[in-house]
C-alpha cells in the first residue's frame, strides 16, 4: 500500500526515493518486507556547530557506543566517546523538533529507538542505502505497522571534519515528524521544506540562492503543480529547486502564523483538500493567490528554527 504524495511508508513498495541538493538521484532497489523510505539530504561545506577545533579521527564500524535501556537515538559505527556527542545533540534536536514543529513539550520516550548509523567511507553509505553519497550525505528509513513505528534508521556520512555529521538535523526532523503522520504522510514539499528550515543558515541560503534563481529565470513550478508532487525531480538541477522552493513556501506559511498552524493546515489538506485548509488556516481562497503573495517571504533564519543553540 502506498502513502502519497509522499514516499510510501506501508508495505509493499519497490523504490528508495532518494533526494539531495547537488547532485542526487532517485535510485531504484528491492525493498524489504516492509516500508523503507528515504530522504536524502544535500551537503555543503558548513559543518554542525559541535565539530570541534582540531581533527578527529572516524572510527571502523565496529567501534560504536552501547545504548542506555532509556535512550530515544543509538548511535554506531564510530567511536563510544564521538557516538556519545552525537547521541546528545541528537536527543536535544529530537526535543526541539518535538516542541516547535508539534507543540509537544514532553514528547513520550520512542519505545522503538531510532539508529543513527555513521559511515565513514562512501561504499558504506551506499551499501547500506543503496546510493553513494554524492553530495546527498544522509538518508532516512521509516517502517509502519497500522498506526505505530516500527523502525528508526538514519544514514550519515561521518567523514568530515564535525564530530557531529552534518546531515543528522535534517534527518531527525523526518523521524519526528513520522510520530505525527502515522495514517498519511505529509507531502513531500511540506516534508522536506520543514526539515530544510532545520539546516545550518549556510545551507539554508543556498538553497534560497537556487530558488531565486530559478525564480528569475521562469524555471519554478506553479504552486499547484509543486504541491502535487508525488516524485523528486528526475533531474540534480530540478531537485535544487524543488528543496528551495519547498522551504520557501513553508517558510513563508509559517511566518504568517506559526507552526502549529501549519501542521493543522496539513492535516485538513488531506480530509478537505488544500484549497479549503489554505481558507481554513490563512484566510486564503485560493492557490493562485499564494503564488502572488509569495514575495513576502519572511528571510532566513527569522523563524528561529536553525538558530537553536547546538
Amino acid at each position: 500500500m502506498h502513502r502519497l504524495p509522499n514516499p510510501p511508508k506501508l508495505p509493499v513498495i519497490g523504490t528508495f526515493d532518494s533526494s539531495g541538493r547537488d547532485g542526487a538521484r532517485a535510485v531504484k532497489k528491492p525493498a524489504r518486507a516492509l516500508l523503507l523510505s528515504l530522504f536524502l539530504t544535500g551537503a555543503l561545506n558548513s559543518g554542525i556547530l559541535l565539530a570541534h577545533e582540531g581533527k578527529t579521527s572516524i572510527a571502523s564500524p565496529e567501534a560504536t557506543a552501547e545504548p542506555s535501556s532509556a535512550a530515544n537515538i543509538v548511535v554506531r559505527g564510530t567511536s563510544p566517546s564521538r557516538a556519545a556527542l552525537i547521541r546528545t545533540h541528537a536527543e536535544k534536536i529530537r526535543s526541539d523538533a518535538f516542541v516547535t514543529l508539534l507543540g509537544d513539550a514532553d514528547p513520550k520516550p520512542w519505545l522503538v529507538c531510532c539508529e543513527i548509523h555513521v559511515h565513514a567511507s562512501a561504499d558504506s553509505f551506499a551499501h547500506a542505502v543503496g546510493s553513494p553519497p554524492a553530495d546527498a550525505r544522509g538518508a532516512t528509513s521509516l517502517e509502519f505497522a497500522g498506526d505505530r513505528v516500527i523502525s528508526r534508521r538514519i544514514d550519515v556520512m561521518g567523514d568530515g571534519p564535525a564530530i557531529v555529521p552534518d546531515a543528522i538535523d535534517h534527518e531527525l526532523v523526518h523521524v519526528v515528524l513520522a510520530d505525527h503522520f502515522v495514517h498519511t504522510a505529509p507531502p513531500r514539499w511540506a516534508d522536506e521544506g520543514l526539515a530544510l528550515l532545520f539546516d545550518t543558515p549556510g545551507k539554508q541560503q543556498a538553497h534560497e540562492a537556487d530558488f531565486q534563481d530559478a525564480r528569475r529565470r521562469g524555471l519554478v513550478w506553479n504552486v499547484s503543480d509543486l504541491l502535487a508532487m508525488e516524485d523528486y525531480p528526475a533531474t540534480s538541477a530540478r531537485q535544487r529547486i524543488f528543496y528551495g522552493q519547498s522551504a520557501s513556501l513553508v517558510r513563508w506559511l509559517i511566518a504568517r502564523r506559526d507552526a502549529a498552524t501549519f501542521i493543522r493546515f496539513l492535516d485538513d489538506s488531506a480530509g478537505i483538500g488544500t484549497e479549503a485548509a489554505l481558507s481554513r488556516h490563512y484566510g486564503i481562497d485560493s492557490l493562485a493567490s499564494v503564488s502572488s503573495a509569495w514575495k513576502e517571504v519572511a528571510p532566513i533564519n527569522t523563524l528561529g528554527l536553525s538558530e537553536r543553540r547546538r
